[in-house]
């Protein structure tokens, strides 16, 4: 019999395990991965590097269907800040002190935090060693097929006995690292509900008649998410080009609910101002100081020489100079610059996803991110329905919901 058994050894999993065991030595914890190695999809994360966190905490840097505002406050806190929530004892401490006595050094890089190797094996690594030295048990290539509960004892498989489960399976992106959505099923089998699922921090797919000619493309751009021709959502940064979408962290942060909105059969475009530094009229200004030349090779001063040809051809103006535009013309060809504009037609899938959006309901837990259904199941991480932008908050919500729980089965268990 076990008194803490931990469904999958991501993220959140492993870090729960270690906070258990670390405050109360005296638990029987059990750790089950269907992998044959802990941390497959945290080994990928941040490009290998594995982007821990953020510096900003703010709420606004997550999303959910929950209401966080609400969950926020039954967390008694300022800010959506999860690294100093966990009770009002003197010795909360934050998933960075757990990281570091792992042996994972912290750096970072503009807002970004990083482990210093900036290699998200050697935080794999370190984890290994901690719950070895923690004596915490863990079952490799172990596949959960059921949960059951029978008065006060879970049965997972019909031959593990545990006190409490924690379902901590990730969502449905890279599913290929084991994250199949199985734990929205055990939630489910206790009467928990589940929102619709999407993939999130995904590329966007266009129909747009030049997208393969602007193949490898990078640009700097405020970027807008236009949904029925009314503006949702801005991000400003890299947009990157492929043969048929739009990528890169500016597009990922906009991607949450595209796949919704299609669903829907709304108009999903996505408009990009590629000169936000300078007005229309300033442009035409400087486009003007050059009327001997072609239009394409005048605006390839300003902008990407690709974007030039293809904005300047969907126009019909690439064979004219500068001096022969009209007036209209001249705003026109600027303020295609400034709002151009791409037709979505899908989202990327699960299995390029970086997070599933959707989940279980944060107002079927408490405060220590226990089922409101089933006393002793407890959910962390992916599979709850909170889901943050590019920049480490994913696994900052990973850590830090693991914290949570750990600090409230401690409790129990005092």
């Amino acid at each position: 019999m076990y008194d803490v058994t931990i469904i999958g050894a991501g993220a959140s999993g492993v870090m729960c395990a270690l906070a258990l065991k670390e405050k109360n030595k005296n638990l029987k914890v059990l750790l089950l991965e269907k992998n044959d190695k802990l941390g497959k999809k945290l080994s990928i994360t941040g490009n290998g590097r594995c982007n821990l966190g953020n510096i900003n905490t703010d709420i606004s840097n997550f999303n959910s269907d929950s209401n966080l505002s609400d969950f926020k406050n039954v967390l008694e806190v300022d800010n959506f800040d999860f690294l100093n929530v966990l009770d009002n004892t003197d010795d909360v401490e934050s998933y960075y002190d757990y990281l570091i006595r792992c042996g994972v050094l912290i750096t970072k890089e503009k807002d970004y935090l990083y482990p210093y190797s900036m290699q998200a094996i050697t935080v794999c690594k370190s984890f290994e060693r901690c719950l070895n030295c923690l004596n915490i048990d863990i079952k490799y290539n172990y596949d959960v097929l059921k949960v059951s509960k029978n008065k006060d004892v879970f049965t997972i498989n019909d031959d593990i006995k545990s006190k409490v489960v924690v379902v901590a399976t990730g969502g449905k992106s890279y599913p290929k690292t084991g994250s199949t959505g199985f734990g929205y099923n055990v939630l489910k089998s206790f009467g928990h509900t589940i929102t619709d699922l999407y993939p999130s921090l995904t590329k966007l797919k266009t129909n747009y008649k030049y997208i393969k000619d602007l193949q490898g493309v990078r640009v700097n751009a405020k970027t807008s998410l236009s949904v029925n021709e009314k503006i949702e959502r801005k991000e400003e940064g890299q947009v990157q080009f492929t043969s048929d979408a739009l990528s890169g962290i500016c597009i990922f942060n906009l991607s949450r609910n595209v796949k919704k909105y299609l669903n829907q059969n709304k108009t999903v475009k996505i408009i990009m101002n590629l000169v936000p530094d300078y007005s229309g009229l300033e442009l035409q200004s400087y486009i003007n100081y050059f009327p001997s030349y072609k239009l394409q090779d005048a605006l390839s001063c300003i902008i990407n020489n690709k974007l030039a040809k293809v904005i300047t051809k969907e126009l019909k103006l690439d064979n004219k100079l500068v001096k022969e535009l009209t007036k209209n013309e001249l705003e026109e060809i600027c303020f295609n610059v400034k709002n151009m504009s791409f037709n979505i037609t899908d989202t990327g899938d699960f299995n390029t996803a970086q997070v599933t959006s959707g989940g279980a309901p944060l107002n079927e837990f408490t405060k220590n991110l226990e089922s409101t259904k089933c006393k002793g199941l407890y959910a962390i991480g992916e599979v709850l329905d909170v889901d943050g932008k590019c920049g480490g908050y994913n696994l900052s919500w990973a850590f830090t919901s693991a914290l949570i729980v750990s600090d409230g089965i401690n409790k129990c268990f005092k």
